[in-house]
């Protein structure tokens, strides 16, 4: 897990303005206990602001993909080299490379020759999804209904 002190600073101030909100909000008689206001103020607040945050910063996100090779988390050892949004890892283990697209879908210039994880919401969490390669359109029509039918000899 990789965990720096801008990661603790952004969510230190959204969770302060997230219980300031919440608290000014249930300072009405008929609303929720203040506490809980409060702690749910401080989670949207976190949850709406992550997702921008990291993007626009174009910061790693808190976890570190699992080596799609070898399926070890080895989050120390990882070589990283490319730029954002596409980030070629190199993993210390099996010395298996995989690349990952920070922005959530792999771009046209994608060779597919290494494994393709997309990183998904919320951002900061490191959630990943392997992509598969998209079918080109030069491959023959041998199983649509637009095909003739094979003729028997």
């Amino acid at each position: 897990m990789r965990f720096n002190l801008i990661d603790l600073l952004f969510m230190d101030a959204c969770i302060i303005i997230g219980m300031i909100v919440g608290a000014l909000l249930s300072s009405h008689r008929h609303g929720p206990p203040r506490l809980v206001a409060m702690g749910f103020g401080a989670l949207c607040m976190y949850l709406a602001l992550v997702y921008p945050f990291y993007r626009g910063f174009k910061r790693y996100p808190m976890l570190l993909p699992r080596c799609p090779c070898c399926r070890r988390r080895d989050q120390k050892g990882f070589h990283i080299s490319g730029n954002w949004p596409r980030i070629i890892f190199r993993c210390p283990l099996c010395d298996g490379e995989f690349v990952v697209w920070h922005n959530g879908k792999p771009g046209d210039e994608e060779i597919w020759d290494k494994p393709v994880l997309a990183l998904k919401w919320p951002y900061a969490l490191g959630i990943y999804k392997r992509v598969k390669q998209p079918e080109t359109d030069d491959a023959p029509n041998a199983g649509s209904a637009d095909a003739p039918p094979a003729s028997p000899s």
